[in-house]
């Protein structure tokens, strides 16, 4: 599983598609449940009482998955902002972030060098801090996204098994 940079928008309308789904799956189980009541006031046994189940917890991962990719979405956005607010010092100071390093823009430079290093040093702890907090949380993410991948396949084997 991957969490790679990716189209924010496209992440966030497919985690609103996803909890849209959701929603749709859980109006079909109040429809089923009020089926199951009118069949229960008739004395006879509920026969959707494992399907009200499993699309309960298929509804449910769904709406947790989608959540989770517009959580995704905004914290791509929050690190691309924070990046973008370095980049006027990174100008000014004839510096440049490449990968997860703030270096020097190649050439000759009008920035005296003790002022140079000194503000590349600010600016790298700076860039670490945005970086930190991106990785923390795609970290979290990709836990929990692991969770939900495991309950779905735990949800299919059951259907399958008929159990």
């Amino acid at each position: 599983m991957s969490l790679s940079p990716g189209d924010p928008g496209s992440a966030s309308a497919l985690g609103g598609t996803l909890r849209t789904q959701a929603g749709r799956l859980a109006d079909l189980v109040v429809e089923l449940d009020d089926a199951a009541a009118r069949v229960a006031r008739t004395g006879a046994a509920d026969p959707s009482a494992r399907e009200r189940d499993l699309v309960t917890r298929a509804a449910t991962e769904l709406d947790r998955v989608g959540g989770l990719l517009q959580s995704w979405t905004t914290t791509a956005v929050e690190s691309a902002a924070g990046l973008r607010s370095l980049e006027p010092a990174l100008a000014h100071s004839d510096l440049v972030v490449h990968g997860q390093l703030v270096v020097e823009r190649s050439g000759p430079s009008r920035v005296e060098p003790e002022r140079r290093l000194a503000e590349r040093e600010r600016l790298q702890e700076l860039l670490n801090r945005v970086t930190a907090v991106r990785a923390r949380e795609l970290a979290r993410l990709r836990r929990e996204l692991e969770a939900s991948h495991a309950s779905l396949a735990a949800l299919s084997d059951r259907a399958r098994s008929g159990s």
